[in-house]
């Protein structure tokens, strides 16, 4: 793997060579490491590859894609995944292959997306996840990850408009688009904007300043010479003729004339017109808040079509509730559900569910703990995403797939990121044991991610 190195002064900034090469080789491994796992189970147990890698909510997008909302918990799926493999497999392509194929492609995309946002340590934390077979797998982890991660990186460069677009398309997918449009306009209301224009609209916000006097140019001395300048209006001073331009002597009793007053000047560009920040920040919120009316539309539109189709407007969370453990519970007392689960020795033929629902527990708990750091760093935006999932998970009869979730919290691998890219200016000795550390900590989480996929592909429940 690409090889990290670090820059000798002693308060400067670590960095990663070949941070994308990094992700890129991580990547490339972690899926050989679960293909290896799918060849063994297969060798080991008989099972075929449709057996592996079909399991679970797999057939429910399967019979979706083929036949529409057919059985009544179908409209708990959100139908755009079941689209998408609808599409691709109408080419000629088997609809299993098709959805590993277009997983494999949303979990690289989606790691890119990481990198941008909290470098390429973030992104092979992402990459390590245990549960990360998920985004190998036709589940909607994959697609949703890489369609909101982008999303969210697009609106932190200011691109509201894909950015929306994005979101969009994450709603399609799965319940948790709304969640992430909650974040994003608390996103668009929080995050501080710099105008490029220094508060100019018109001319100002794309032409340079003026250079300094005595600076050269080779177009009228000032700016670039291959960038547009922006016309300047002449001033009073530059049209008031002096006493010494008439007379040689500037007497200082001598009236003056009074200035000229400059002609309007007309085309382009126009006059320019001052605007304050706050000014130039309210548009540009408004503008952010009107392009997530997109992916707000698309939410709603399901709803309509669900309320067609069953004529109850709340016909999604009766099919969640009805198919799965998923009913309003009170904090407490699914948390008193979820710790029996997980202590429980009542089903000794699945040794692994005590082990799954400990897992769901300590997500919770990492949920908890990411909610509060982004709340101290005034992260608003990052705490609301995963703080109204955690909460979300609180509420239901016990804790259920809290593992898969936090695949999509992406705060929590910039944070991670953010960590661990500090404090490698140390000394030689101490440089070694924590890379030594780094290697045992790879090493254990490949280990898990192993497990993890051997849970997926022998038909057990893995969260």
């Amino acid at each position: 793997m690409a090889a990290l190195t670090y820059t000798p002064a002693p308060y400067a900034t670590p960095v990663v060579r070949d941070g994308g090469r990094l992700v890129v080789q991580t990547w490339l491994i972690t899926r050989l490491l679960m293909v290896g796992v799918a060849l063994w189970v297969g060798l080991t147990t008989g099972r075929s590859a449709s057996d592996m890698l079909a399991n679970w909510d797999v057939q429910h997008y399967f019979d979706i894609a083929k036949h529409g909302y057919v059985a009544d918990n179908d409209i708990a799926f959100f139908p755009g995944w079941p689209l998408v493999l609808r599409l691709v497999s109408s080419f000629g392509v088997p609809m299993l292959w098709a959805g590993v194929g277009l997983a494999l492609i949303c979990s690289a995309l989606a790691a890119a997306a990481l990198h941008r946002l909290g470098g390429p340590i973030a992104a092979v934390v992402w990459l390590l996840a245990p549960t990360t077979v998920f985004t190998m797998v036709p589940y909607t982890e994959a697609p949703f990850c890489a369609a909101a991660f982008w999303a969210w990186e697009r609106a932190k460069a200011g691109r509201w408009g894909t950015a929306a677009g994005l979101a969009a398309v994450a709603c399609t997918m799965r319940v948790s688009g709304l969640f992430l449009l909650g974040a994003l306009v608390i996103l668009a209301l929080t995050q501080r904007l710099a105008p490029s224009g220094a508060g100019l609209s018109g001319p100002a916000a794309w032409s340079p300043a003026p250079a300094q006097p005595g600076s050269s140019s080779k177009r009228g001395g000032f700016g670039w010479p291959w960038r547009r300048q922006a016309a300047t209006q002449p001033s009073a001073s530059a049209v008031q003729p002096t006493a010494s331009a008439r007379s040689g002597v500037g007497w200082p009793w001598r009236r003056q004339p009074e200035a000229q007053q400059a002609p309007p000047q007309s085309g382009w560009p126009p006059p320019q017109v001052r605007r304050g920040p706050r000014e130039w920040a309210r548009d540009e919120r408004a503008r952010a808040l009107a392009w997530l009316l997109v992916p707000a539309l698309t939410l709603f539109t399901y709803v309509v079509y669900l309320y067609n189709l069953t004529g109850d407007w709340n016909a999604w969370y009766r099919a969640q509730s009805t198919g799965w453990p998923r009913g309003f519970t009170w904090p407490w007392v699914a948390l008193q559900h979820t710790f029996e689960a997980a202590t429980s020795t009542a089903y000794p033929a699945f040794p692994e569910w005590s082990w799954v629902f400990r897992a769901e527990l300590a997500s919770m708990i990492v949920g908890v703990i990411v909610t509060i750091v982004c709340l101290r760093k005034r992260r608003w935006a990052e705490a609301s995403w995963v703080g109204i999932q955690v909460l979300a998970f609180s509420c239901s009869y016990w804790y259920l797939s809290v593992n898969r979730a936090v695949l999509l919290w992406f705060p929590l691998f910039v944070l991670i990121g953010e960590r661990l890219s500090s404090g490698w200016n140390v000394t030689p000795g101490r440089r070694r044991r924590r890379m030594l550390l780094t290697t045992v900590a790879f090493a254990a989480a490949c280990y898990v991610l192993c497990w993890w996929a051997w849970l997926f592909f022998t038909g057990r429940w893995a969260s």
